[in-house]
């Protein structure tokens, strides 16, 4: 036996001793890898950081609607706010939830009315700016507090959806907040409908009225908010406890 195939033979003995109690060799070889272009290495420094994932939607704020459970309660209210020899605007339906009161007003017209003077479309910055043209409302609670809406949201609508995003919500005096909440019509008649949050105080209840573009207002008009809290807590959740219709 010489001298390699002895250190052969105990090389192997020990690497078996070895193996028996666990332990593996790493390979003596080299593991060939390919290698990446140039201008890769290059990207992965300067390539743009990845998008945040999208914000998960938790629906529009509690406080820019009515409550979804409730149905709510009517209130006996119709009005004429402005009138001329040509237009009248009245507010012809008021129904108060628990967190708030929904109102609709009416514009009737002897001729064609133009939706632009109206105040449709989408709110900024998707659409024009606010014209002082346009038809405006607005309400005014009994301690001098009050808010101004077109027909379509402004940029207070979008901040509430903000707020809502972040986790926070106003308080009741951030109030009063008047939403827009839809409308629709054509040619010498269309209606809007408003929510306000949050229920008025006691004491009288402003709408105010103007049109500059018709030569309208600015008008007020005041009504008892008594009747409207009073309905407000009367409206209850049209849901049991136990998730089934309230009978």
């Amino acid at each position: 036996m010489n001298r390699y195939t002895f250190w052969w033979r105990l090389r192997s003995s020990l690497y078996a001793t070895l193996a028996g109690f666990g332990w593996r060799r790493r390979p003596s070889y080299a593991v060939l890898t390919r290698r990446e272009p140039w201008w890769r290495r290059v990207w992965h420094v300067f390539r743009p950081e990845p998008a945040p994932p999208p914000m998960a939607y938790s629906g529009p704020p509690p406080w820019v609607q009515p409550s979804e459970s409730e149905l709510g309660v009517a209130v006996p209210l119709r009005e004429v706010l402005a009138s001329d020899e040509g237009v009248v605007i009245g507010l012809i339906d008021c129904v108060a939830y628990s967190t708030g009161f929904e109102f609709r007003i009416s514009v009737r017209s002897k001729r064609d009315l133009d939706s632009h003077e109206m105040g449709f479309g989408p709110p900024p910055p998707y659409g024009p700016n606010r014209s002082d043209r346009e038809l405006t409302f607005g309400i005014q609670f009994a301690d001098g507090s009050a808010a101004l809406t077109g027909g379509r949201p402004g940029p207070e609508f979008m901040a509430q959806w903000k707020m809502h995003a972040e986790g926070r919500e106003p308080s009741p005096s951030d109030g009063p907040l008047l939403m827009p909440r839809g409308g629709g019509g054509g040619g010498k008649r269309y209606d809007l409908t408003y929510w306000v949050w949050p229920l008025p105080p006691e004491g009288k209840l402003t709408f105010l009225c103007e049109w500059r573009a018709r030569g309208l207002g600015p008008t007020s008009h005041e009504v008892d908010a008594a009747a409207i809290r009073r309905a407000g807590a009367s409206s209850k959740s049209i849901w049991s406890d136990d998730a089934g219709l309230r009978t």
